[in-house]
């Protein structure tokens, strides 16, 4: 086995968490788009100056009971603070219950004072190991968590190093314990540790770019003055194949244009935005809701049985009927009119199976309007071959 010099790494280290810790700073300082990077680059400090504590305290130039205590601090809170920063990353915020870890650099400084450990080199070298081991996969298991709801590209193997880190660390521990001289495995554990620093510094940074340039592909496909999905967002949505039971609702509002003559576009503008409110209330998760454009929704509803397509067409219809606009003491009285469509057998393609759903809207509106209009059956000739 390569022996490698233990003074030289844990050097390295060190440097390596400065290193880390002025990247989340810098990014702080330019307002890279997302929460965290204060904490961490405070986590990263804190274990970078215990390690230069504990070096000052190997060559005697403090005293043992206070380098010793100290390293052990800076390295506990050092590591929570890197989980908190994660959790922070991961929603913005931090959860009440995460205050309650500032007590646990209390409860370390308690049990120290009351047995000594710290003073003996062997267990506070395996009780900063496994602290360090506990907090690194916490924080893999909050990017993990945050790639479940964002799927942001880097999260991936941002969590994969992290808990690579933690294992990295619970290793280091278990050779503490076990093994003869232990020097050497730990020289290589923290060789292993300035890659995982680095590698960690540059995925969490590429995680908040990830998020930004998300959110600018999200705004380009949102509606901006309801919130919803556009047309282009609808289409990155849909399914690549439809399935028997795969219904459209085209929801068009009656004499939209009336309400902009007579009370104004502000009005008009209100009215949108009530509506696709009350639409996003009334859809199932899985469901599409999306404005394709001027008072026109569309709402693709997922595998949803034929006997529920006209009840479910109703009660939108009514929760339209029911919203009480006002406008300067004036009733606005909206309805609305939708046109459905279903999915009966496999291989239907979506752009059939909406002109359906369009031409029986059609049939609502010429029908009088503020009614439901069911689709016969999609018509396959509508698209060339």
């Amino acid at each position: 086995m390569i022996v490698l010099d233990i003074a030289t790494v844990l050097f390295l280290y060190q440097s390596s968490l400065l290193v880390g810790a002025a990247v989340f700073l810098l990014a702080r300082l330019r307002d890279v788009p997302a929460s965290g990077f204060g904490t961490l680059a405070a986590a990263f400090s804190l274990v970078g100056f215990g390690g230069v504590l504990a070096g000052f305290g190997e060559h005697a130039m403090l005293p043992k009971p206070v380098w010793t205590l100290g390293s052990l601090t800076l390295g506990v809170v050092g590591h929570g603070l890197l989980a908190l920063g994660m959790e922070r990353l991961r929603s913005g915020r931090l959860p009440q219950a995460w205050r309650l870890l500032a007590v646990y650099p209390v409860s370390v400084w308690i049990v120290a004072w009351a047995t000594g450990f710290h003073l003996d080199n062997q267990l506070r070298a395996t009780f900063f190991h496994l602290n360090a081991a506990l907090c690194l996969m916490l924080a893999a298991r909050i990017v993990t968590r945050l790639r479940r709801v964002e799927q942001l590209p880097s999260c991936r193997p941002l969590a994969a190093v992290l808990a690579l880190s933690g294992a990295s660390f619970l290793l280091g521990a278990a050779a503490i314990l076990f093994a003869a001289d232990f020097v050497p495995w730990l020289a290589w554990e923290f060789f292993i540790q300035i890659l995982g620093n680095f590698a960690v510094s540059i995925l969490i940074y590429s995680v908040a770019t990830d998020r930004a340039e998300r959110k600018l592909s999200l705004m380009a496909e949102l509606d901006s003055l309801t919130g919803i999905g556009n047309r282009r967002w609808l289409e990155r949505m849909l399914p690549g194949h439809l399935r028997p039971g795969d219904t459209v609702f085209c929801i068009d509002l009656d004499h939209f244009k009336r309400i902009n003559d007579r009370f104004g576009h502000a009005a008009g503008d209100t009215v949108l935005v009530a509506v696709a409110a009350t639409l996003r209330n009334l859809k199932r998760p899985d469901d599409v809701l999306a404005r394709m454009g001027g008072e026109e929704f569309l709402l693709f509803l997922p595998e949803l049985r034929t006997s529920d397509v006209l009840p479910v067409a109703e009660r939108i219809r009514e929760a339209i009927q029911a919203i009480p606009f006002q406008h300067q003491g004036s009733a606005l009285g909206v309805t609305t009119s939708i046109g459905v469509a279903q999915v009966v057998r496999l291989g239907e393609k979506w752009p059939d199976l909406v002109h359906a759903a369009d031409m029986a809207l059609y049939d609502a509106k010429r029908d009088g309007r503020n009614r439901v209009a069911h689709a016969a059956q999609v018509p396959h000739d509508l698209m060339p071959a």
